[in-house]
């Protein structure tokens, strides 16, 4: 008969946790919802998305491409080179890119829960950011690609 009752007892509590579970991700439909309603987030979002993995083709393209095992990541025009690292640090810069896109969804998913008066504007601000780092990010991969294959 205990053995029975603590069943029950374990039973209520993942019958619990699975509720909440649903319910959680109820409610993260919603937002995602809400969240993308405007065409200009998904536009944006869309567009950075793209942005990035076209970083990730072109870092893939020099990683195959270099033969040496070192590859030249920055080039000053007064020092000359000053920064050499291995072949892999080139995926870095599509890596930060595609954190700054998480971390943009992340900051404007709370400003939604929020909900700001001003939301219109901080969504449209910063994904103009998400977009301007991203371009950013392809040029700093072009001028690798340009020092290293002359």
């Amino acid at each position: 008969m205990l053995i029975l009752s603590s069943n029950f007892y374990y039973m209520g509590f993942f019958i619990k946790i699975y509720d909440n579970l649903i319910l959680g991700v109820n409610n993260a439909k919603v937002i995602l919802a809400n969240f993308y309603r405007p065409l200009y987030m998904r536009v944006f979002y869309i567009l950075g998305i793209v942005l990035n993995l076209f970083l990730w083709i072109f870092s893939y393209f020099i990683f195959n491409n270099v033969t040496q095992d070192r590859i030249i990541l920055h080039y000053n025009v007064d020092m000359g080179i000053d920064l050499i690292g291995d072949k892999i640090d080139i995926f870095n810069l599509p890596a930060i890119g595609f954190l700054v896109i998480l971390m943009n969804k992340i900051f404007l998913l709370i400003f939604l829960k929020k909900k700001f008066t001003d939301y219109k504007f901080i969504s449209k601000y910063s994904s103009v950011f998400m977009i301007f780092s991203q371009i950013i990010l392809i040029l700093v991969v072009f001028s690798i690609y340009s020092i290293n294959f002359k």
